[in-house]
């Protein structure tokens, strides 16, 4: 019968001080204990899985019981040796913590350690994964590990030790087992397949060396796991290893971290389409944060040779990596890979893990939120240097250019030349002018006042506009909240309409220049790469204006709340219809008998009433000359002037 096959973790598993990598500090220690006759009465071995925790005991129960004394090179030929390699010495117990965590287990030993060695100079007891005892068992242990009997040693080996109590590590000589450097694997790994020809290039080892973590026992699992395809004379390549394991090349890992450093979202959803096909997404992110944890290093050093050893990269790759690091701020990849983490949480929860891969891919992708915080801590650091500086610049105004608007001239009064002048009496007054007892004269005089009120609104005006400091010279006037109204109406899409209603304010609109503000940098930056709300905007400011204005999006300013409350006085002073003068009094004056050539001036004495009256026509006569007056109103001027009318 053939001999049973031997995987390689075990058939090369140290047996001596000596076979054990990576570990150099944890064996001078104690090669120098055993030398000096100072063994502990207890030890604790920590680190992480397949890095010599188990193995080291068993080398340093078989030094303590060789037949050749205790000593730091075992035999391994004399009966004890033999005995402990195989497990079945009586004087070296292991107990694996998992299944003999009770508080009963824990009494049983104790019950137990009373008795001596029996072949050996030490009674050795191993409990392997001892964080798995309960509270109650590691107290039942706790006076026997502070005072045990003598030639008793405990080795608790774990790879949580901070599940252990402290009152159990306080009672113990601790040994931290650190993960075996990579160059050190590679080379036991080559030195490993050589004795077991097996064919395997560098390249391949490289990639198993990185990818088992630092541990020797994965490392040679993987290794026993490639010689199968070695098989027939064929050497294993690196291809072969990362479809055995499942993982990622360098490659797909570099292109999907560029796609994320340039936000090229097309490119990355193909990539995921792509490996989603062949990797796990839970191992799609696993590789991701490992990668962007390279990146992190890569990023904050300038020594790539004095970092090679903590990064998992092909040196090949490293000046590649280095300047793809550059893309990425180290606040930056920290969230990143926080996000990675919370979505490998999700992941595991998940029923849908593509769907949820892609959705986590896609929005780091984007990355919204950590560019808005970078922003705002450059705007913050830039206003702290201002401010401890002193030199405060000062405000400058704003220029606000306003679309000129024509104001509607009043036009001037046309009446029929064929209608006949007013004759007047020589002995004929005011007071005889009278037709049911209404002051015909009067009428006119209201129809004057008219005239003169008139001429005043426009002075007025004219005189207004031109001290107003908020109109530009051509006498322009915007009223923003119906230009707003009209520029929101005129978009198409209704979540883009909602999107400005709500978020955004106008400060400017005209034909040449639309300046809306957000407060929020989020949604400035959201409406500047959203191509429909920023198509939405132009093509409403295009069809409101018929051309497409500048079109600024930015935060509010200080000056923008002065400049919307003039805007709001400026409604007020909106250019008012043209008024006609009415001559419908003046034509309903009837006509006055001839009664001679020449009008005679009363010399009666002038009333007060007549006085005020006459007074106001003389003033009325300077500001009616630049307008055109009926043929009517002109007479009557005239005839309270003295002078004579001829017929």
């Amino acid at each position: 019968m053939a001999e049973s096959y031997i995987p390689l973790y075990r058939k090369y598993r140290p047996q001596k001080f000596s076979d054990l990598v990576g570990q150099e500090n944890v064996v001078k220690t104690l090669s120098n204990a055993i030398n000096l006759d100072r063994v502990s009465h207890a030890y604790l071995f920590t680190g992480s899985r397949g890095t010599g925790k188990t193995s080291t005991a068993r080398i340093l129960a078989k030094s303590l019981n060789c037949a050749e004394g205790a000593t730091t090179d075992p035999c391994g030929k004399c009966p004890s040796c033999i005995d402990i390699a195989n497990s079945n010495s009586i004087d070296v117990i292991e107990i694996d913590a998992a299944s003999n965590g009770s508080v009963e287990a824990a009494r049983n030993l104790i019950d137990k350690v009373q008795f001596m060695p029996v072949a050996g100079k030490y009674k050795v007891y191993i409990i392997d994964e001892v964080h798995m005892l309960s509270n109650q068992a590691f107290n039942t242990l706790l006076k026997t590990l502070e005072e045990p009997p003598k030639n008793l040693v405990f080795i608790l080996a774990t790879t949580e030790s901070h599940k252990v109590l402290t009152t159990i590590i306080s009672r113990c000589q601790r040994f931290d087992f650190k993960r075996v450097n990579q160059d050190v694997i590679s080379s036991r790994l080559k030195e490993i397949a050589a004795k077991e020809g097996i064919k395997i290039n560098d390249k391949a080892v490289s990639i198993i060396s990185r990818r088992c973590h630092g541990g020797m026992r994965d490392a040679l699992g993987l290794l026993d796991q490639a010689s199968v395809l070695s098989f027939g004379q064929n050497e294993v390549t690196d291809n072969d290893i990362i479809s055995l394991m499942g993982s990622m090349s360098e490659d797909i890992l570099f292109k999907v971290a560029d796609c994320i450093a340039d936000k090229d979202s097309n490119k990355l959803i193909t990539l995921i389409d792509e490996i989603g096909t062949i990797n796990e997404p839970v191992q799609i992110i696993r590789e991701l944060i490992n990668y962007f944890r390279n990146i992190l290093f890569v990023r904050n050093s300038d020594d790539l040779d004095g970092i090679s050893e903590l990064i998992d990269f092909s040196q090949s790759l490293l000046p590649d990596i280095k300047a793809q690091s550059n893309k990425f701020e180290t606040s930056e990849i920290v969230q990143i890979i926080e996000k990675l983490s919370e979505c490998e949480k999700t992941l595991k929860n998940s029923s849908q893990q593509h769907l949820w891969l892609e959705v986590g891919l896609i929005g780091i992708c984007h990355r919204h939120d950590i560019q808005v915080i970078k922003e705002l801590e450059s705007r913050i650091e830039k206003l702290e240097e201002v401010i401890s500086s002193g030199n405060l610049p000062a405000a400058k105004p704003v220029k606000i250019a306003l679309k000129p608007v024509e104001i509607v001239k009043p036009e001037p009064v046309e009446v029929a030349k064929s209608e006949p002048a007013l004759p007047c009496h020589p002995e004929v007054s005011p007071k005889d002018l009278s037709v049911d007892g209404d002051s015909q004269l009067d009428r006119s005089f209201a129809s004057l006042r008219m005239t003169k009120e008139l001429i005043a609104t426009e002075e007025g005006k004219k005189t207004e506009e031109t001290d107003n400091p908020l109109l530009p010279p051509n006498n322009t006037v915007i009223n923003l909240a119906d230009s707003w109204k009209t520029l929101l109406e005129n978009m198409e899409s209704l979540p883009a309409r909602t999107f400005f209603m709500n978020l955004s304010k106008p400060v400017e609109i005209n034909s040449e220049k639309i300046v809306v503000t957000f407060k929020n940098e989020s949604f400035i930056k959201q409406s500047r790469e959203d191509k429909i709300k920023s198509s939405q905007l132009e093509k409403a400011a295009e069809k409101m204006f018929g051309t497409l204005p500048k079109i600024l999006i930015r935060t509010p300013l200080a000056e923008d709340g002065e400049f919307q409350k003039k805007n709001e006085e400026l409604k007020a002073v909106e250019p008012q219809k043209s008024q006609q003068i009415s001559t419908s009094l003046v034509e309903e004056i009837p006509n006055v008998p001839k009664r001679g050539s020449q009008v005679a001036i009363d010399e009666t004495p002038i009333s007060d009433a007549e006085r005020e009256i006459a007074d106001e026509i003389e003033e009325m006569e300077t500001i009616i000359k630049p307008v055109n007056l009926p043929e009517q109103a002109k007479l009557v001027v005239e005839l309270f002037n003295g002078k004579v009318i001829d017929s």
